[in-house]
């Protein structure tokens, strides 16, 4: 049997603590702007002590702009800057619920360690959802899982998510039927403008149900204890769907006609510009009664093109993202069945935007024929 002294016991721990990777926080936390054509303008709804920035279209010509900046103004209270300017959306419109398939018992998970500078930015992070009352002290858990720390793109900061992998695996399937991501494309094309909008922490504005709080119960690094989470988390099985039923509550009369959402991301549209500040103020409006609050970050007003679900939307049509289309490209031939579904998946995914789309789009066309041609010859030899 191995001997185990307390200088090897050190050195595990210190390579346990170097092997820590930070990931980058998923599109959902983090505070990148959508990607647009137009350049796009800064401007502050705030004062100089406290500014309250988002961003329009560095394009539009008076006296549109000023009526697109006086209309941010006026619904200024539909955006939150920050976590405590979210009240959280009422119970009776929609609550997140966490039922437990028969003969699955509570887990703990291993605790597991983490540095200590990561652990005084997560005890940060902790200490604005307390503020916030996104979270609370747990103080009976049975199910209790891991703090996964990871980085924001833009800032560096640290935001947490938790693993809730064993709760998931318990929990049943919400069939909520969700939005077909191709139409959703279609409707947002052939707009003369667009707003492109995000739910500030939007899965953290709905409310956890009351007698499943204590199920979503995490441990903090060193002596910080376990919390729960009053509001939904991001990560839960279900979320989307929950979050996806709420906001077709919310603009149920919108969508498709002024408006396109999937989960958190929202498209104002307008066929033609003079329309575009009617169409806006109504959404408006909608938020303000529901307290559905955007990440003002993440917000941009007034385009003519924009990034809507990995496809470029404008007034001629659609075009193909220029990442997505590289990555498909340059990819490898896949190595076994799963990848070769998964690449399968997205080349069928694009092929349905091909025939729609504008005319420069054509030659990728020839490329996916030859890049599924290279993988149906992977599959015959394997």
């Amino acid at each position: 049997m191995a001997e185990f002294t307390h200088e090897s016991m050190e050195s595990q721990e210190e390579e346990e603590l170097q092997e820590e990777v930070l990931d980058f926080a998923p599109a959902a936390l983090d505070d990148s702007l959508p990607e647009v054509e137009d350049p796009l303008q800064e401007i502050n709804l705030g004062t100089e002590e406290d500014p309250r920035p988002t961003f329009i279209s560095a394009l539009l010509k008076e006296p549109l702009k000023n009526e697109l900046v006086a209309l941010l103004q006026e619904f200024k209270d539909c955006f939150a800057w920050h976590y405590h300017e979210m009240p959280g959306l009422d119970r009776e419109l929609v609550e997140h619920k966490l039922p437990i398939k028969e003969g699955y018992l509570p887990v703990k998970q291993a605790r597991r360690r983490m540095s200590m500078d990561t652990e005084l930015k997560v005890k940060e992070e902790i200490e604005r959802l307390l503020k916030a009352g996104f979270i609370r002290p747990a103080i009976y858990a049975d199910w209790l899982a891991n703090i996964v720390p990871v980085l924001k793109r833009k800032t560096g900061a640290v935001r947490i998510c938790v693993d809730y992998r064993n709760l998931n695996e318990a929990s049943p399937k919400d069939e909520y039927p969700m939005p077909m991501a191709d139409m959703l494309v279609d409707g947002a094309a052939h707009n003369q403008m667009l707003s492109f909008m995000d739910g500030n922490a939007g899965y953290n504005q709905i409310m956890m149900a009351e007698e499943d709080i204590h199920k979503t119960a995490f441990m903090c690094p060193g002596h910080i204890g376990a919390f729960e989470y009053t509001v939904m988390p991001f990560g839960l099985r279900n979320a989307g769907a929950t979050y996806q039923r709420a906001m077709n509550s919310v603009f149920h009369d919108m969508i498709g006609h002024s408006l396109e959402v999937y989960i958190d991301d929202v498209v104002i549209k307008s066929p033609e510009e003079g329309n575009h500040m009617t169409n806006l103020r109504r959404a408006f409006l909608r938020m303000r009664q529901h307290k559905l609050k955007m990440n003002p970050k993440k917000c941009v007003f007034g385009v003519q093109a924009g990034n809507f679900l990995g496809f470029l939307v404008h007034q001629r049509g659609i075009e193909i993202d220029k990442n997505k289309a590289k990555s498909i490209i340059e990819a490898l031939p896949p190595r076994n069945k799963k990848e070769l579904q998964s690449l399968l998946g997205k080349i069928n995914f694009l092929r349905r935007f091909i025939s729609n789309s504008a005319g420069k789009i054509q030659p990728f066309s020839s490329l996916l024929r030859l890049k599924q041609e290279q993988t149906f010859k992977w599959e015959e030899q394997h």
